[in-house]
């Protein structure tokens, strides 16, 4: 399937006076800015290629698209109700995947039959689609919101370090966009390289490289950065002797390596900057950037790879990056991750 790039929105006629979608981006739009909505509660807008997507506290609490409004009917899901089985494991008692229970422990006592996993699919979408009836944004993220409270509670019980990081993303996106306040302003989140060979950064070696902030530098021209952000030394692949060890999956090396084989390739940084300048445009025209950068473009040259680290140990890897001559932004406040360098 071609490659769409993201801040085209062309056939969703965001902005345009028969949009049937922009009222839920100004609404979302309006959170950023108002002080009484606590940090983590605001709505974060990005744009995909033909879609946009609304984020709440690390999740996707609404796609829109060209006809449609979505929500994941996963995020209804809720392990407590369910034996404390994992959502995705319910696949493999819905396929009788005799092999993937055994590596998961799941006793035959606990599996439900294909039918009561569909029957519990099925409650899901119909909850989902309760929901997305609602005539107006208001009620919409009223209720929306309560759903995925739950799905981020749950997750922090669990001491899920991946949604901890995924909630330090989005206060970052959410802070930084004001070029008075920071280093850096946020332009987009959960950047995944495409496998569409007809796109220039496109990698032959790795499967869908993501990063996670793409961001303008306004002391640099507004040249483009490259963020990797990591919360506490579990994936960072970094040894006690300061050493970054190589082979690590989502390590700092690995990502080091996929961006210079993709996004900061000789052969496809320019196309990569140019497809942020769209979203930059477009993110001003929708209201989700300020105004101030209206008319701004990203200078066509390599971005700039970044790592930001939150966490204890901070010395330890910032001592780590600078041995390797690795930029490193130090996160000292979470609640207000301003990026500073």
């Amino acid at each position: 399937m071609a490659y769409v790039k993201r801040g085209n929105l062309e056939k969703l006629n965001i902005g345009s006076n028969d949009s049937r979608w922009d009222k839920y981006i100004k609404f979302a739009n309006a959170t950023i800015d108002n002080p009484s909505v606590p940090i983590d509660e605001k709505l974060d807008v990005h744009l995909r290629g033909n879609s946009v997507h609304i984020y709440y506290k690390g999740g996707r609490i609404l796609e829109i698209k060209r006809n449609a409004l979505n929500l994941d009917y996963n995020y209804f899901y809720s392990k407590k109700e369910h034996q404390n089985i994992p959502r995705t494991w319910m696949r493999y008692m819905f396929d009788n995947d005799q092999e993937e229970l055994r590596k998961r422990n799941i006793s035959p006592e606990k599996c439900l039959s294909p039918s009561e996993v569909k029957r519990v699919w099925e409650e899901l979408q119909e909850k989902r689609d309760m929901l997305l009836a609602m005539k107006t944004p208001e009620e919409y993220f009223k209720e929306a919101a309560k759903i995925m409270d739950e799905w981020s509670r749950a997750l922090l019980d669990d001491s899920d370090i991946k949604h901890e990081e995924r909630l330090l993303q989005q206060r970052i996106s959410v802070c930084n966009r004001h070029m008075e306040e920071t280093d850096f302003i946020v332009l987009d989140i959960e950047f995944a390289v495409t496998n569409d060979k007809s796109v220039s950064y496109h990698s032959e070696k790795y499967l869908h490289p993501r990063f996670d902030i793409i961001a303008l530098q306004p002391r640099k021209n507004f040249r483009l950065a490259v963020i990797e952000l990591k919360k506490g030394m579990g994936a960072t692949g970094l040894k006690g002797n300061g050493i970054f060890s190589q082979g690590v999956k989502s390590g700092v090396l690995d990502h080091i390596a996929k961006f210079e084989d993709t996004i900061g390739s000789v052969r496809g940084y320019r196309e990569f900057v140019q497809e942020m300048d769209e979203v930059l445009s477009m993110k001003v025209q929708c209201g989700v950037l300020p105004v101030e950068l209206m008319g701004i473009k990203i200078p066509v040259e390599k971005p700039d790879f970044y790592l930001a680290y939150a966490g204890s140990g901070m010395e330890h890897f910032k001592g780590a990056c600078e041995s390797i001559g690795q930029p490193c932004i130090c996160i000292t406040d979470e609640r207000q991750p301003f990026l500073k360098l």
